[in-house]
């Protein structure tokens, strides 16, 4: 459900019974503009947080690669030299980097489906608010002329404010759920750290030999 696009259709559908059971209908119609405000406020800060975070992931990852690729190239001369303990430390190195690379394209992928999800929201509120502001002149006049105002606060706030929050706390869940995927888990304990010495020997030989291949072709 929409909650935005249903603040929108409450306003319109049942603007006549709030307004005439309100007991401050134009308080009422200012703290629904500014909630909105202070939410655009809070998600642009956001965006502005998480674009500064994928440059810095960018910014690591460009020099990941850099660095992938001058441990190959330290592996091909320790090679040529007949320095194969050299070799197999290079290689390891480089396949070390290629991890830590991987796992920030994962990051950088998160981060855009957050940063997008966020401006989608935010031009929803966008759209919301200009709506609420244009039509705002009206609703106050039609409030003016209202008779029974009493509950009115009560009825928008729990129709506007607590969806709204609900929104923005499943955003928030949703935001922790892509970060901690993102996450880098520590190793077990126990025979699973014997398997993966094993890939990590196994990968190291694989990368050595990928290496000499391509050298050979190159020669």
């Amino acid at each position: 459900m929409n909650t935005l696009k249903r603040i929108g259709d409450i306003i319109s559908a049942n603007i006549s019974s709030a307004l005439d059971r309100a007991e401050d209908p134009e308080k009422m119609i200012n703290l629904s503009i500014r909630k909105l405000e202070d939410a655009r406020t809070d998600i642009r800060k956001t965006i502005a947080g998480k674009e500064t975070e994928k440059n810095g992931v960018k910014r690591r990852l460009s020099e990941e690669r850099k660095a992938e690729k001058r441990w190959e190239e330290r592996a091909q001369l320790a090679i040529i030299r007949g320095l194969d303990e050299m070799a197999r430390e290079a290689a390891e190195a480089k396949l070390e980097i290629a991890r830590k690379a991987e796992r920030d394209e994962e990051l950088l992928s998160s981060l855009s489906s957050v940063i997008s999800s966020l401006c989608e929201t935010l031009g929803e509120i966008d759209e919301r608010l200009a709506e609420m502001k244009s039509r705002s002149g009206e609703l106050k006049a039609r409030a003016q002329n209202a008779r029974k105002r009493i509950r009115a606060n009560e009825i928008m706030e729990k129709n506007t404010g607590a969806e709204w929050e609900a929104r923005l706390e499943e955003l928030s869940s949703r935001i922790e759920k892509w970060e901690a995927e993102a996450d880098i888990t520590a190793p077990s304990s126990g025979i699973r750290p014997c398997f993966e010495s094993i890939e990590k020997e196994e990968a190291i030989e694989n990368e050595l030999r990928r290496i000499k291949e391509k050298m050979k072709e190159n020669a």
